[in-house]
């Protein structure tokens, strides 16, 4: 008996609305399975932010349910890789204790730091750099929020983890980040991958504070004893580096060639582009087509979106005070309800038209279009975008691809398939 058929791989997704706790085969199958929501206060004054305590409290407590549901099916957790939203991080003391709350990617009141950043660092000059354009919701950006607002709280600092990093140091103590992770903090130098002294120098945050840059897939650390209490998982578990949700879920769904474009529709609407090389030229700077590091060894992506995404529709419910199914049986006929799809629908579509031409115009007709997240589940939203792209939309049978690829580069940590590029291909034709 193939001894795999007993054994588990974990992601753990902490993202804007909720934490999601998943353990696959090695064939990708789903075992065992938790969420709950990512607690977001949000203050008077129209701030948000994490509770640093709270949010590991939220994270070992699916992690824990998964590890009950794993003991009833007499699963063994073999390794555990973390994928988390971008831009958002926790600064650390000396004490390894937080300093203060994690500010959201989506709160911007980091816009007099960015607006100060495009005037006296320049959006061209940051981009050409780390290929990504400035804008309020990245990482760098916040901390100088910290700097100039809670001076105090930066004085303390001594480390800088993105969320995900803050996962993995409360599991095992490992204050890493990787490259998908940190091509989102506006201080990544794109070719060399390296963190640009000469953008830290010019905004004036400290190079010590940045996490050491290894690759996804890194072994990492063990479940340490703390970890193993709190979340039910026996000690000694691989703690495998993970990477930013949409570049994990891209790794899930297999797209790591040019001719695929990946449509993610969740809370925010992001569009994910795999290739080789950067486009340093500047081309992809206007439409802030943004670049960064795939966690697919040697790849590098294109990547745009909608902060609101499906997210318009919550909003748009809550004000009128109905519920999901409600809002899309209202949606059937004109109103509202529809309008507001059409509008994510129509949004959606000029973002990936500018997709298109990044990947490559001259072969539009020969790009695919391929869609995953809780917005896949609304037929209107795509019908509506399938019409007015006038291409078919491919929504794979992966349902939780942002775990699934957390998971599959747990596996490749621990040798359990042959690389990460090759990761999921090889689940797809591993029984169990």
């Amino acid at each position: 008996m193939d001894p795999r058929l007993n054994q588990a791989l974990i992601g753990l997704d902490i993202g804007t609305t909720g934490v999601k706790a998943i353990a696959f085969s090695p064939g990708g199958h789903e075992l065992a399975k938790a969420i709950e929501a990512t607690p977001t206060r949000h203050h008077a004054n129209g701030h948000a932010d994490y509770d640093p305590e709270l949010l590991w409290t939220v994270c070992a407590s699916v992690l824990s349910s998964v590890a009950a549901q794993l003991g009833e099916l007499k699963v063994e957790p073999i390794a555990l890789g973390c994928t988390s939203m971008a831009e958002s991080g926790v600064l650390l003391d000396s004490n390894l204790q937080p300093t203060y709350p994690i500010i959201p990617w989506f709160n911007y009141r980091t816009d007099p730091q960015i607006d100060w950043w495009r005037e006296h660092v320049g959006s061209d000059a940051t981009a050409a750099v780390c290929g990504v354009v400035p804008h309020p919701m990245f990482g760098m950006p916040k901390l100088m929020w910290i700097r100039d607002n809670e001076p105090d709280a930066y004085a303390a600092g001594r480390h800088w983890l993105n969320v995900g990093d803050y996962a993995e140091f409360r599991l095992c103590g490992s204050l890493t980040t990787d490259y998908s992770l940190a091509s989102r903090t506006l201080v990544l130098d794109l070719v060399e991958r390296r963190w640009s002294a000469e953008l830290l120098e010019a905004i004036d945050i400290r190079h010590e504070l940045l996490a050491e840059l290894v690759p996804a897939g890194t072994h990492v650390g063990v479940l340490h004893d703390e970890a193993a209490a709190a979340t039910g998982l026996p000690t000694g578990v691989p703690i495998i580096r993970g990477g930013q949700d949409h570049v994990c879920a891209a790794l899930a769904l297999g797209v790591s060639g040019p001719g695929v474009i990946l449509d993610s529709i969740g809370t925010a609407e992001a569009f994910f582009l795999a290739r080789r090389e950067p486009d340093m030229t500047g081309r992809l700077w206007p439409d802030e087509l943004n670049q960064g590091v795939h966690v697919v060894p040697g790849l590098t992506y294109v990547m745009t979106g909608t902060g609101d995404g499906a997210g318009r529709i919550d909003a748009h419910r809550a004000e009128l005070g109905i519920d999901f199914e409600d809002y899309l049986a209202a949606a059937e006929k004109p109103g509202p309800e529809q309008n507001m799809i059409e509008s994510l629908a129509v949004d959606g579509q000029a973002l990936f038209e500018k997709m298109v031409w990044a990947a490559d115009p001259d072969r539009s007709s020969h790009i695919k279009h391929i869609a995953t997240g809780g917005g896949t589940r609304i037929q209107w939203l795509m019908d509506r975008k399938q019409w007015i792209g006038g291409r078919t939309i491919e929504v794979p049978a992966v349902a939780e691809a942002t775990c699934l690829g957390a998971a599959l580069l747990a596996g490749a940590g621990v040798g359990m398939y042959r690389s990460i590029a090759a990761a999921s291909a090889e689940a797809a034709t591993t029984s169990g």
